[in-house]
C-alpha cells in the first residue's frame, strides 16, 4: 500500500522519524551516500546506512530514491506518469510476476505533484558493470532469462487491461514523439561532429518514423514490458548468478521485441552484438518456451528488428531529462546514439 503525502520529497527532507514510520522499526540515526547520479536515471537516488533503536542488524542498508527536480525530468514525469508506474508495479505486480527485483519497504506518492519516495533492499552487487563498456553475453542471457519470464506471465493476459495506470498506446505514442520531436536536435549538439550527414537527416523524420513504427508494432502479442530495460537498470549479483531488474517507471503493456531491442542493441558492445545477437533470440525463444509460451523464431526476429528505433528516442531524452554537467552523461548518449543507428542499419531499418 502506497503512503500519501506528507512525505519527504528530497534527502534534506528525510529524517529517522520519516524512516521509522516507513520501516515500522525506530531508527535511531543513519547516514546517506547519493549513487547512480551519472546513470540517466529519473530520479535521485541514496544508500542509506541505517541504525535501529533495538540494535537490529537486518536492513542497515536500503536504497531510498526520491525524483530528479530539474523541471524537465518532472514534465517527462507527468506527461508519462513514470513514478506512479514504478510505485506500482513494486507494490502491485511485482509480489505476483516471477521477476528479480530488489524487495520493496515503502513507497509514498502524490499524483498532484508528482513527487515520490521509494524505499527498498539494498543489493550487493558488481560494480564493475558499465552499460557504457557492454555487458558479457553470459550476463545478457541471465537478463533474458528474466525478461522471458516476467514477458510470460503476463503474455496477452486480459489482466493487463483492467490495470488502468498502464499508459495505452495513443498515450504512448504521443508521449515518446514528444520526447523524439524535443530531443532531437539537442542530441546533435550535444554530440556534434559524431553524426553523419546521413544520421542527421534521418533523424529530422523522427516523430514521424516513431510513430510508424508504432503502427508497426500494434498488431504484436502484448504483454508487460520493463521499457528501459539496459545495463545501468541492471543489478548482477558478486557471484555472476543472478541478476535484479530496477527502474521500472517505464512499465508498460507492449511487445516484447521493444524489451529485446533496446536491451540487446544498448547493453552490448556493437561487434559483440553483431556476433551473438541471434543466438541471444534464439536462447530468448528457448526461455519463454519453458515458461509456457510458444514465440516462432521468425516471429521473434521481426519483433526485434521492428522495435529497434526506440533506443534512439531514449537517447533524444537524455539531453531533456538528465544533467548535461555529468561527464558521463554525454558519453552515454554518445554510445546509445551509436549503437541505435548500427543496429538499425544491420536490420534494414535506417
Amino acid at each position: 500500500m502506497l503512503s500519501k503525502p506528507p512525505f519527504p520529497i528530497s534527502p534534506e527532507e528525510l529524517n529517522e522519524e520519516v524512516l521509522s514510520e516507513s520501516l515500522g522499526k525506530k531508527v535511531s540515526s543513519f547516514s546517506y551516500t547519493r549513487i547512480g547520479s551519472d546513470r540517466g536515471m529519473l530520479g535521485v537516488v541514496l544508500l542509506l546506512d541505517i541504525s535501529y533503536s533495538d540494535g537490529s542488524t537486518e536492513n542497515t542498508n536500503l536504497v531510498c530514491k526520491f525524483p530528479a527536480l530539474r523541471e524537465g525530468s518532472m514534465e517527462n514525469n507527468r506527461r508519462g506518469n513514470n513514478n506512479e508506474r514504478e510505485l506500482r508495479f513494486y507494490d502491485e505486480l511485482a509480489p505476483i510476476t516471477p521477476i528479480r527485483t530488489p524487495e520493496f519497504h515503502s513507497g509514498s506518492y502524490d499524483p498532484d505533484t508528482e513527487h515520490f519516495m521509494l524505499i527498498q533492499e539494498a543489493i550487493d552487487v558488481d560494480e564493475n558493470v558499465d552499460q557504457i563498456e557492454g555487458i558479457s553475453v553470459e550476463q545478457a542471457m541471465l537478463v533474458i532469462d528474466e525478461a522471458a519470464s516476467l514477458h510470460a506471465t503476463w503474455w496477452e493476459n486480459p489482466d493487463l487491461n483492467k490495470i488502468d495506470w498502464l499508459p495505452g498506446a495513443e498515450q504512448r505514442k504521443n508521449n515518446l514523439s514528444i520526447i523524439a520531436g524535443a530531443g532531437w536536435e539537442p542530441l546533435c549538439k550535444m554530440l556534434e561532429g559524431e553524426l553523419t550527414e546521413q544520421e542527421i537527416s534521418f533523424g529530422t523524420e523522427i516523430t514521424q518514423r516513431v510513430r510508424e513504427m508504432l503502427d508497426l508494432l500494434s498488431s504484436q502479442p502484448k504483454t508487460l514490458i520493463h521499457s528501459d530495460l539496459r545495463a545501468d537498470n541492471l543489478l548482477f549479483d558478486r557471484e555472476g548468478k543472478k541478476v535484479f531488474i530496477v527502474d521500472w517507471q517505464g512499465t508498460s503493456k507492449g511487445p516484447a521485441g521493444w524489451d529485446l531491442a533496446y536491451f540487446i542493441s544498448q547493453s552490448l558492445s556493437v561487434e559483440t552484438r553483431r556476433e551473438n545477437e541471434t543466438m541471444l533470440l534464439d536462447h530468448y525463444v528457448r526461455s519463454l518456451k519453458e515458461n509456457g509460451k510458444d514465440l516462432d523464431p521468425v516471429e521473434a526476429l521481426a519483433g526485434y528488428a521492428d522495435a529497434m528505433l526506440y533506443g534512439l528516442v531514449i537517447a533524444c531524452s537524455l539531453p531533456l531529462i538528465s544533467d548535461e554537467s555529468e561527464k558521463r552523461v554525454k558519453e552515454l548518449a554518445r554510445v546509445m546514439t551509436r549503437r541505435s543507428f548500427e543496429a538499425m542499419k544491420d536490420h534494414n531499418k535506417f
